[in-house]
């Protein structure tokens, strides 16, 4: 007897299958021709409930989508040995320091203002005020300072500034000079931006103020030592 190759089997099993579903197509058609007519209002409520499943069911593959997409990255997470709660913890000591609430170090900037000299006989002193500190850590922020302290307070986004009688008010802390204004960042260019010819440094200095500038490798900034209260800022609604 031949015996039948593969191909022919295949073959076979194909034509057996069409023939089936022959069959069955063919129930199904004499079937529903023997259906009553369904009602027109029917059929429009049914295509609505269909349509709205088809809309449903496309919802929840999104968000099936969105969910495996999540999952991914926290498995990407914890192949790299970071959980979430390290990640939190790490984007919240980023913003504490961001927010003047850690102490920094590295390189930067001091720069000292000192009154002017007295002028004999009995004359006026040209002294250093609030808003002579004001300007030069404002220039400081413009170059690229990433923190500055004055005589040890941080100065933040809430610091004010103030004169009482012969003392900078800070933070809320009368201080006395000399003043020194350290700031973090590139030396180089913090010192650049301080001293360009016609600037704010050399306009102070042409009204007597002593004012030095030194570079430092490695220098500390304080944390912020008060309290912060927001009484009437809230946060906005995305």
């Amino acid at each position: 007897m031949r015996r039948l190759s593969g191909l022919q089997v295949v073959a076979a099993f194909v034509l057996l299958a069409l023939g089936f579903l022959f069959v069955v197509q063919l129930r199904a058609s004499r079937s529903f021709s023997q259906q009553p007519e369904v009602p027109t209002r029917n059929v429009y409520a049914m295509a609505t409930l269909l349509r709205k499943e088809r809309d449903s069911r496309v919802d929840l593959e999104r968000a099936l989508e969105e969910m495996r997409r999540r999952l991914t990255e926290y498995e990407r997470s914890a192949v790299e040995g970071k959980t979430l709660n390290a990640a939190l913890r790490n984007e919240l000591e980023s913003l504490r320091a961001v927010a003047g609430m850690r102490a920094m170090r590295g390189p930067g900037v001091v720069v000292t203002l000192r009154d002017a000299a007295p002028q004999p006989p009995a004359g006026s002193t040209i002294t250093v005020t609030y808003q002579d500190l004001v300007s030069v850590i404002n220039e400081l922020w413009a170059a690229g300072s990433e923190a500055v302290a004055v005589n040890g307070q941080r100065v933040m986004a809430t610091t004010g500034f103030g004169q009482v009688g012969g003392t900078v008010v800070v933070n809320l802390q009368r201080l006395r000079g000399p003043f020194a204004v350290v700031a973090l960042g590139d030396a180089s260019t913090i010192e650049g931006a301080l001293t360009i010819p016609g600037g704010l440094v050399e306009g102070l200095r042409a009204l007597g103020l002593s004012i030095t500038i030194t570079r430092n490798a490695e220098l500390t900034v304080p944390a912020y030592r008060g309290t912060l209260k927001l009484e009437y800022a809230k946060p906005a609604e995305p």
